[in-house]
Order: structure tokens, then sequence, then C-alpha cells
């Protein structure tokens, strides 16, 4: 019979209490419960194993090294199916020679196969020197181990490869082992599975942001309280800031000017649909915008998705195309008028030429006549003008002079200037050098310039006038546009050539004009540039290279 003393050491410890067996059943226990401690530690150690090491390589290095610690092992593997194609993954420990890792393993030769195909924990094990069934017999044996258990890894109904414990000699193994090993393939299994949707999931993520900073137009991410909380590299270019200086800002103020007293796209905030918009940004860029919404699971608005377009250079090249079109419609119509009218104009200037000739060179008589035969020419030399100017050309370049360019421009629209009673000073350089560019170009530059400074002296009170000068210097030729004006405000002078400014009301300009005009200078080698001072006129500097001198021949 026992005593109270050693029933209550029994329900304590598990150990029937006896003076011969108490002490030997006790560190038997003691064994046996650190023997499991460290079973649950190393299946503890697989599931955090991944989120640790971060890679299913690193991992599994881990997994087999703690396992290696608690049996007495030679080498732990691990081999996994992908594509119908079983890869040994990983070894440990690895030998210096041993280069199995990635090696596949034939379906007919291999141990692991037959442990898949039966879906059981295989034990297998083969004497030194005999001749080998399968492909692991022979690798195994080169670093003297004879004997195997093959553990399926399965991952709800599909087997993904398996565990391998291999010894030089058999391994005794207890039902408690064989339940282990069980156990652990099964979080292994898990970890490996966990890997792969994990690389799947961070090679989309990767792959998303690749194309979200591949995207050359602006996209911009803002939360339901306007703020950006995402943009890709294209915003950087645009707004010459980096990313990190964007995050944060509310949309608008990035955006818009500072005289918006609400933001532009507020209506896609309130309605949670997609919008297009086509506005100008803060920057001067004209843009197409369009907001897409973007929406939780539930279906809860959680921001916009806004995708931004410049367009500033396509409505430029518009400009152009539609000026150019104009102008082959008025060429067509000048060709008419230049068929109908020449035919009269040259009746009417050979026969005064006759008349003149039955004349006295003194009097009065011969004066009106003289009179008539230029303006007869000169009502030629308008309607060729005004068929050059008109008529489509290359833009090639040639030789010109600049202040023939700028009379041909006064042929067609002096007229038009002096009317409202604006006086038309000039100042010609005599010996200017010729210049090299398309003669067509200049003309619609110097037209321009011209229409800009008659609108800047609509309002103002006589006397009125724009003075054209041309200068040389040894590096480029000169055309200085002059009016007296009101001038440009200090603060407009940095937005005069940006595309679509202007302080003319809508129907009476575009705000391409100037930037044309600056834009077919850079073409031709050339620049324009503000030269007068604020607030006592303003003045237009185009400048353009001398045509290079060529060598005369001796």
């Amino acid at each position: 019979m026992f005593t109270e003393k050693e029933i209550l050491i029994e329900k304590l410890t598990g150990v029937k209490a006896s003076k011969k067996s108490y002490y030997t059943d006790l560190k038997k226990t003691i064994g046996e419960l650190e023997k499991k401690n460290q079973k649950l530690e190393i299946l503890n150690e697989v599931a955090k194993g991944f989120q640790l090491t971060g890679t299913m390589e690193r991992s599994l290095q881990h997994i087999l090294e703690t396992i290696y610690e608690l049996y007495p092992i030679d080498r732990v593997s691990i081999s996994l199916i992908e594509d119908e194609v079983m890869t040994l993954q990983s070894i440990y420990p690895v030998s210096g020679e041993d280069k199995e890792v990635g090696m596949h393993l034939p379906r007919g030769q291999s141990i692991y196969w037959k442990a898949i195909n039966q879906n059981l924990i295989v034990i297998h094990e083969w004497e030194p020197g005999a001749s080998y069934r399968f492909v692991e017999e022979q690798t195994l044996a080169a670093n003297n181990l004879y004997h195997a258990c093959v553990i399926p890894l399965r991952m709800k109904t599909a087997v993904i490869g398996v565990l391998t414990f291999a010894t030089a000699e058999r391994m005794p193994y207890e039902y408690s082992d064989i339940t282990f090993f069980r156990q652990l393939s099964d979080h292994i299994a898990v970890m490996v599975e966990n890997s792969r949707l994990y690389g799947e999931v961070s090679a989309g993520k990767k792959e998303w942001e690749e194309t979200f900073q591949a995207v050359a137009d602006l996209l911009l991410l803002t939360d339901t309280d306007h703020r950006i909380i995402r943009c890709n590299q294209a915003a950087h270019h645009f707004f010459g800031r980096p990313p990190a200086d964007i995050v944060g800002l509310r949309c608008h103020d990035v955006l818009f000017p500072e005289d918006y007293s609400f933001c532009p796209i507020e209506e896609s905030y309130h309605t949670q649909s997609m919008k297009n918009y086509q506005m100008s940004l803060k920057n001067g860029s004209m843009c197409d915008i369009q907001t897409y919404p973007v929406r939780g699971e539930a279906g809860e608005m959680k921001g916009l998705l806004i995708y931004i377009k410049d367009i500033t250079e396509k409505i430029r090249t518009q400009a152009q195309l539609q000026h150019s079109g104009q102008l082959a419609a008025i060429g067509e119509m000048a060709a008419g008028v230049a068929h109908e009218l020449n035919s009269p104009l040259t009746a009417v200037i050979g026969n005064t030429q006759i008349l003149k000739r039955q004349l006295s060179a003194d009097g009065r008589p011969r004066e009106l006549a003289d009179a008539i035969e230029r303006g007869g020419k000169r009502c030629q030399d308008i309607i060729r003008n005004l068929l050059s100017f008109s008529r489509p050309e290359k833009e090639e370049s040639s030789e010109c002079c600049l202040n023939e360019s700028v009379e041909d421009v006064l042929s067609l629209i002096g007229f038009q200037i002096e009317r409202e009673n604006i006086q038309i000073e000039r100042s010609f350089s005599e010996d200017l050098p010729l210049v090299e560019a398309s003669p067509h170009q200049i003309g619609q530059i110097i037209i321009n310039v011209l229409l800009n400074a008659k609108d800047a002296l609509s309002e103002k009170e006589e006397p009125r006038y724009i003075t054209l000068s041309t200068h040389h210097t040894p590096e480029c030729i000169k055309l200085v546009v002059e009016d007296n004006g009101c001038g440009i405000p200090t603060d407009k002078k940095d937005l005069i050539f940006d595309p679509f400014f202007t302080t003319k009301e809508k129907q009476s300009g575009t705000g391409l004009g100037l930037s044309v005009s600056r834009d077919l200078a850079e073409r031709n080698g050339g620049s324009l540039v503000i030269a007068g001072k604020s607030g006592i006129g303003s003045a237009f500097e185009l400048r353009l290279p001398a045509a290079p001198k060529k060598e005369v021949p001796e």
C-alpha cells in the first residue's frame, strides 16, 4: 500500500514512488517531458520561421538546423514539387563538395517519389557497396549514409514535397516520433505554401509598382480628405519636386492656381463617379484630367485616382495646324483674287506706261500717270505677299533679309494698324547681314508680335506708336518691336510666354500667339525675349543667327 505522500508525488509527477524506482522513473519522465518540449519548440519555430527569416530558402535552413539538434541524424533535407518536377530544395548540414541542391529527381527511380505516390512515410535502407535501385541511394552513399526516412509534405489534398532524414545506421523510431514527423511535415507544408503565396503577392505588388511608376502621365492617389497619399515619378518630373514633398499635400494646392475658391474636382468626391476635366494647372500647362473613385471591399469611397495628361503641346500643335489651315484657305481665296485682279492691274500698268510715253516729262499729267503706275505695282506686291504668307511651304531655311521680311509683313497688316491711328516708325540698319531661317516662320513671328502691340494700344489715348528697329552684333541679328502702351506688369513677365496665358478677354485671344512665336524663333536657332520695362510700354526682341559667310572664289 502507498502512503499519502507517495500518492501525492505520483499525482504531481506521474511517477509511482518507491525507494528503488522513484529516482529512475522520475529521471525518465523528466527526459520525456524535455523531449516533448523540444518538439513543441521545433513546431513553434517552424510556425514562425518564415516570418523571422523572410525567404523560403533561409526558413528551410533554419528548420533543418533545429531538427538536427533534437534527433541523432546525420543529414536532413527538403525536396519540393513544382510543375510536376521534384527538386532537392535544401540540405543540412551542407558539405563543401555537396552539389545535390537543385537536382531533379526522376519519378521511376526515386524513393522520394515512392513516398509521394503512396502518401506514406517510407523508411528505406541499403547495404554499402550494393547495387543502387534508386538515385537517392547513390547520392546518400557518397556521404556514407545508408538509411533514410521519407515523410510526405501534405497541403490539404495535395502532396507538395518530402522531408527526409538520413543516417549512417538505422535510427530507432517510436510512435511518438512518427506522430511528431507528421505534425512537423504538416507545419512545413503550410510554411512552404505561405511562402509561395507571399512570393506571388510580392511579385504582383512589384509588378503593380513598376507599372504605376512606368506610366508617363501623372498619377495621383488621394484620400477622402483630398490629400495625396501616393504619386508616380511623372509627378516628380512635372512639378520639379520629389514625390516625398508632394505626398500629404491637398491635391488642389498642388495642381490648381491659388485664385480657385474651391477644389475643381470636388464634384468627383460628391458624386463618387468618374469625371473628365480639361483645365489649366498651376504651372500654366493645359491638361486633361480624369478622376476615378477608389473603393474598399464594402464599396465605400476611399479616395480618388487622378490621371493627368499634359496636352499643352498637343493644343499648341492644333493651333498651328488651325492657323496653317486658315492660311491655306486664304491662299486658295487669294489665288482666285490674284487671278481676277492681276489681269486688270496688268492692263492698268501697261496702259499707264503707254500713256506716259505721250506725256512730257514735266507737268501734272505725268505725275498722275506715275502715281497710277505706282499704285498698280503696289497692288501687285500686296497680292504677291499675301500668296507668299498663305501658301503652305516646307519649313526649310534659306538666306533672307530681316528688313525685307518686316516690310513684307507691313504691306499686309500695316494699313490695319494705321487706320486705328497708330503710327508705325521704322529704324532699319542698312548694312544688316542676312539670316538663315524660314521666311514664312519669321513672317509669322513678326505678325504675332505686331498684332500684340496693336492690341496693347487699343485703350491708350493718342499719340500711339509702334517702332520697329533692326540691329546686328557679331553674334546675331535683332529686330525690336516697341510700343508706348501700358507695358507688362513685373509679376506677369514670367508668364507671358506660357501657353494659354493671356491678359485679353476670352473672345479676344487664345494665349498662344507669343508661345508659338517663341517656339518658331527657337526652331530657327534664335530666341524671342521681353526687352521693355514695366509701366512704360513693352518691347519684344527677336534674335536670329547670321547666315554663315560664303567664301568668294579668287
